[in-house]
């Protein structure tokens, strides 16, 4: 997620309605509407951020989930527990992925990096830690998500301003952990950054700050759900009625030859729009309508023996 999509999302956060506070609902992808499965489990697993100080980020996570999942049933779990370090947590992690499918989102270390502060712990026996959990998940069939840590408010402390230095080693660690296995990292420190009107206390997210974990969480599942989890589907074109370009998007649950045509009411071909191989995912291709008379065609893609058509309408 960009800075400035950060930013955006902060202003719209939330809105006032006769006293009352509303959160803004997050635009819904392509993943809301290919999903592949009945249900979206989640487990949170972290210390004193996950468990809620000033309130949970796996509230809002759960409303914007059944917001653009309709249909689907979302099971979060909150295995955060105050105060815990990486070494702690080994204790109650087996338990906190017993019996779980689906997500495991891993947010810890702030504590470990107060420990690294005052010399009861180093880098190493967290990088231990956190290869563990990663590997644990991996072998348990559920999907990790790494959580980069959010920044102590060191604003008027030297005492924040030094673990904030391990905060960043840390964070560094997390981002190479991920990508010696190949997972997604949520950008928490990235999305709150330095904005301390987001915190509640030195570290911990205020209802507002849980609004933007939320969304940050939110976006990495969805991309991995994008990567991974994803139905063959054809989306609407748009914009419909089209006048020169038009987007299609599509979604394949594995690789494959995909071909997209355009055929009139009649049933000619028109226009072949595509023709190529591709991985599995979620993908949008831009095509050209401008040189078609107006009228109303239908395109159709076809993959693995499977074809799924739509209408477009084109009006010059």
């Amino acid at each position: 997620m960009s800075i400035r999509k950060i930013l955006l999302l902060t202003i719209l956060l939330s809105f006032s309605i006769s006293g009352a506070l509303y959160a803004q609902m997050p635009s819904c992808s392509a993943a809301s509407k290919f999903y592949s499965k009945d249900s979206i489990n989640i487990t949170t697993f972290g210390a004193s951020t996950v468990f809620g100080i000033h309130g949970t980020f796996q509230a809002p996570l759960q409303a914007d989930f059944e917001h653009c999942y309709i249909g689907k049933t979302v099971s979060i779990t909150n295995n955060g527990v105050p105060g815990e370090t990486t070494t702690q947590g080994l204790v109650r992690f087996p338990g906190a992925i017993a019996g779980r499918t689906g997500f495991f989102l891993i947010l810890m270390g702030a504590n470990d990096a107060i420990a690294m502060y005052q010399k009861r712990m180093k880098i190493s026996e967290t990088e231990k830690n956190m290869r563990f959990y990663v590997a644990q998940a991996l072998k348990n069939n559920l999907i990790p998500i790494i959580g980069t840590l959010q920044f102590f408010n060191d604003t008027k402390s030297d005492q924040n301003k030094a673990i904030n230095l391990y905060i960043k080693q840390l964070n560094a660690l997390y981002k190479k952990i991920a990508k010696d296995n190949n997972l997604y990292v949520a950008d928490i420190n990235k999305a709150l950054g330095r904005d301390w009107t987001l915190y509640g206390d030195d570290i911990h997210p205020n209802p507002q700050g849980n609004e933007v974990v939320a969304f940050v969480w939110f976006d990495t599942v969805n991309q991995a759900i994008e990567d991974k989890l994803l139905l063959i589907g054809l989306n609407q074109n748009y914009p419909n009625p089209v006048k020169d370009d038009t987007k299609i998007g599509f979604s394949l649950s594995q690789a494959g030859r995909v071909q997209i045509k355009l055929y009139s009411m009649t049933g000619a071909i028109v226009k072949n729009v595509y023709d190529d191989y591709q991985s599995a995912g979620y993908h949008e291709l831009t095509a050209s309508m401008g040189d078609l008379p107006t009228g109303v065609y239908i395109y159709s893609m076809q993959v693995g023996g499977q074809h799924i058509s739509k209408k477009m309408i084109v009006a010059h």
